[in-house]
């Protein structure tokens, strides 16, 4: 189903602030609700495997998490490549930055890579965001 006729039939029932939610992990799915619930500034939350698949997220955004999570691999693993590439030591995270926003985006240390995007608010501390992010890809990470 599109995402406009998802926003469509969730503004018909009434739950259009509510986050967007995939996902078959419910301890997975608890700590992403309690990372937005925090109120630290963050939007949205994905988490992809190595090979760019969404697992889960949570979003008060409309997107389409398989897109995000393809790209969000990709240019995790691009920053990765081009760190090695450069001679320094393997990326910890990457950031994407506009005046709408930033974007932290990490590798989760887990039996496989997954990656997790953080989007934050246009008023949120990139430092607060990229906290955030680790502190819960950690997290994450013993759940996967």
């Amino acid at each position: 189903m599109e995402t406009a006729t998802l926003e469509k039939v969730r503004a018909k029932i009434g739950d259009v602030g509510a986050p967007l939610a995939s996902g078959d992990n419910p301890a997975l799915e608890a700590e992403l609700d309690a990372v937005l619930s925090r109120g630290t500034g963050v939007s949205m939350l994905l988490v992809s495997t190595g090979d760019g698949r969404a697992v889960a997220h949570r979003s008060y955004n409309t997107l389409d998490p398989r897109r995000l999570s393809a790209m969000s691999n990709s240019f995790l693993t691009l920053g990765e490549t081009l760190s090695r590439e450069l001679g320094l030591s393997t990326a910890d995270y990457v950031t994407l930055s506009t005046s709408q926003g930033s974007m932290v985006l990490v590798r989760v240390a887990a039996g496989r890579p997954y990656t997790l995007a953080a989007l934050g608010h246009a008023d949120t501390s990139l430092a607060i965001l990229l906290y955030t992010a680790r502190d819960a890809a950690a997290r994450i990470g013993s759940l996967l």
